[in-house]
């Protein structure tokens, strides 16, 4: 009797399994703005032009990102110099741990494209690693003390309201406007 529940346990379970229609993985959206969806795919981060539900074009933004986990991914419109530019960022976050210490690395990344020529016309990348570490205080590792370090690599990006870009870190600050005919940015120079 045992013998028969089990095989008719056995065949429903089959039975359902086999009825379960297998749904495509949907690539995931990270950012979306006006027609524009930032997403991962096929190992590339990539900025799509959607018309409707289908894909009108394409700019890979990074490329080879299998590894890449991008956070706080956002597409923010701008105008500049009467040009309409997107700026795509994102934010990846790294730890690398040791005995002795701990780096936990914070990398946020812009890039800013004129959609209608798909040039990328700024790119900036800030780094910020925070690191405590175990200090050892004598030669025979007896005592020792915790320190924490904050170390910053590149320059800190802020988009102004009037489609000019400021970079800035500790010791300077530069800003960008975007040429409409050279179709780059360029600095500034100070007066």
């Amino acid at each position: 009797m045992k013998k028969i529940v089990f095989f008719c346990m056995l065949c429903f379970i089959t039975l359902v399994n086999a009825q379960k229609k297998k749904v495509p993985a949907a690539t995931p959206v990270l950012a979306k703005v006006e027609n524009l969806v930032l997403e991962l795919k096929t190992g590339n981060l990539q900025l799509v032009q959607m018309e409707g539900t289908k894909v009108k074009e394409t700019v890979v933004v990074q490329a080879n990102a299998t590894t890449m986990k991008p956070t706080d991914c956002k597409i923010i419109p701008l105008t500049a110099s009467g040009t309409k530019l997107y700026a795509v960022s994102w934010t990846e976050k790294k730890t690398v741990t040791t005995p002795d210490k701990t780096e936990e690395i914070t990398t946020v990344t812009h890039a800013i494209y004129e959609w209608k020529t798909k040039k990328q016309v700024f790119f900036n990348t800030q780094i910020t690693n925070n690191i405590t570490e175990k200090v050892y205080l004598d030669r025979n590792r007896n005592a020792s003390e915790t320190q924490m370090k904050v170390r910053r690599e590149g320059y800190e990006l802020i988009l102004n309201p009037d489609g000019t870009v400021t970079q800035k870190n500790k010791t300077s600050m530069l800003t960008w406007t975007y040429d409409a005919t050279k179709m780059e940015m360029v600095q500034v120079k100070k007066k």
